[in-house]
């Protein structure tokens, strides 16, 4: 037993290592990893994308493998988001089996993110190109490419390793369409969950972990740098009505003096907000803060079946509407 906690203690220390070291060159990396970080679940959405410690359905591959401990049945949900005035599109599909007699679970996942009309621009000095864009009167359109996607698939475990503390890990695959250009990546995230007291979660994902390495049909290369989501989440009962607090902060390393809510030399952190009610388990009111934006959802359950919606409104690239539709067997 000695050995098997030294064996868990190290790997901690070895993943919290590779945290701050990937931190001293994250620079080179800013925003790589944008698309993986849209989040999924239109219950998520409405209790403003705070949802690390919340997470108990067919979205654990992506939120927080750890999850994965406490699934009791097999359930799958599938998800459909028009984001920032339908510039782009996500989809998500995603399923969880409990592995009986084990305090274990298995999840499975794949997301697109896709859109088009993409303008391929170049600078140039020659005049007859003045005036051709609003915001530089160097740049002009090269030419515009159709679709672009980025596929990423999942596969979680998720165990309990102690009474009040789980554990789990996800491995992903990414392929990018980009322009005229393919790419393929690999990585890994980490994730563990603590039930503190009876109605009192906390829990903590090291995002990219392996830092996801991708590699371009060019020759080209990049590296998405680890990050850790810390997330907290307090519920009672009252009656026929559940509550439900939570929030989130993203941390990052990678110099975002002028786009993070908070930013401290290289470091910065993003907070996510969110509550929800529920009366008699079938009927849910949610609203949240996304990184200071206002967001809003419902659900509803009916039998084995779940329908929810959710709503992100955002000032500068318009308004996000998000709908998913989930079952459990």
């Amino acid at each position: 037993m000695k050995t098997k906690y030294r064996f868990i203690n190290n790997g901690v220390l070895i993943a919290v290592a590779l945290l701050f070291f990937f931190a001293t060159g994250a620079h080179a990396a800013k925003y790589s990893g944008e698309f993986l970080e849209l989040g999924v679940s239109a219950r998520a959405l409405g209790m403003g994308g705070a949802f690390t410690a919340v997470v108990e359905d067919a979205t654990t591959a992506y939120y927080n493998p750890a999850a994965l401990a406490d699934i009791k049945q097999k359930s799958a949900l599938f998800m459909h988001t028009e984001a920032f005035g339908s510039l782009i599109n996500h989809d998500y599909i995603g399923g969880v089996l409990p592995l009986r007699n084990r305090n274990a679970g298995l999840g499975f996942a794949l997301m697109r993110l896709g859109g088009g009309d993409i303008k391929l621009t170049e600078l140039s000095d020659n005049p007859d190109f003045a005036g051709m864009n609003p915001y530089h009167d160097n740049i002009y359109v090269v030419s515009r490419i159709g679709k672009h996607a980025d596929y990423t698939g999942l596969v979680s475990y998720g165990m309990m390793w102690k009474e009040d503390i789980s554990v789990g890990v996800t491995g992903k695959l990414i392929y990018r369409k980009l322009a005229d250009e393919t790419a393929f990546g690999m990585g890994i995230d980490l994730g563990m969950k603590y039930r503190m007291l009876e109605n009192l979660r906390f829990a903590a994902v090291l995002k990219d972990a392996s830092a996801t390495f991708l590699s371009y049909s060019s020759g080209a290369t990049e590296s998405i740098y680890p990050g850790l989501n810390l997330g907290c989440a307090y519920e009672m009962n009252k009656s026929d009505f559940d509550f439900l607090l939570a929030t989130d902060t993203r941390i990052k390393f990678e110099h975002r003096d002028k786009t993070a809510q908070v930013s401290v030399g290289g470091a910065s952190a993003d907070f996510f907000l969110g509550g929800e009610v529920t009366f008699k388990k079938r009927v849910s009111g949610r609203i949240g803060a996304y990184r200071g934006d206002l967001t809003a959802g419902a659900g509803l359950r009916l039998g084995r079946f779940t329908l929810d919606a959710a709503y992100l409104s955002h000032d500068d690239l318009d308004n996000s509407y998000r709908i998913n539709l989930g079952g459990y067997f």
